[in-house]
């Protein structure tokens, strides 16, 4: 016979597999439909024949690109400290620098490939990732209590934009 222990040990157990199982569902779903993307913006470059909404695309896709990188960089050096929550550098600015790269390159391969097709991906996939910021926003309140809150309420979520304004402002006023 089980005590309510057991049982109740047991369904946080499967709980927890289930929240894993979807979240490994959601990321192959996110990794098809990126490579879906991608195949599509080749498949149908420049397919409106629109120059401006191409160049757009090129400059949207390098300041992507640029964040991503800058924000890996910040996140090895940081990591040096493990589990640390990392205020420094674009994380300082932005809670979620990888997400907004993601999504300015998301964006950037809908502008170039000017097709029906990608900007149904490409909704798709940034709607999924809306998703996982909030999920990531709320594991991280889970790992880092307060100090995860306090950070929240000092730093936008994407708009780095906003974050930078909100950090030029705190320095000139303190």
């Amino acid at each position: 016979m089980y005590n309510s222990y057991e049982i109740h040990h047991d369904r946080g157990l499967d709980r927890l597999k289930d929240e894993k199982t979807i979240h490994l569902i959601g990321h192959i779903i996110y990794i098809t439909l990126y490579i879906s993307l991608i195949t599509s913006s080749i498949i149908f470059y420049n397919s409106a024949n629109l120059a401006t909404l191409l160049y757009a695309g090129w400059v949207i896709f390098a300041c992507g690109l640029a964040i991503l990188v800058i924000s890996s960089q910040t996140r090895r050096r940081a990591h040096q400290v493990k589990e640390a929550l990392i205020q420094s550098g674009i994380y300082g600015y932005v809670r979620h620098p990888e997400f907004l790269g993601h999504m300015l390159i998301i964006t950037s391969l809908t502008l170039m490939a000017q097709h029906p097709i990608s900007v149904v991906i490409g909704v798709v996939l940034l709607l999924l990732l809306c998703i996982e910021i909030i999920e990531e926003d709320k594991r991280n309140i889970e790992k880092f209590g307060d100090a995860y809150r306090d950070y929240m309420r000092k730093v936008p979520r994407i708009n780095l934009l906003a974050g930078i304004i909100k950090s030029a402002r705190e320095r000139r006023s303190g």
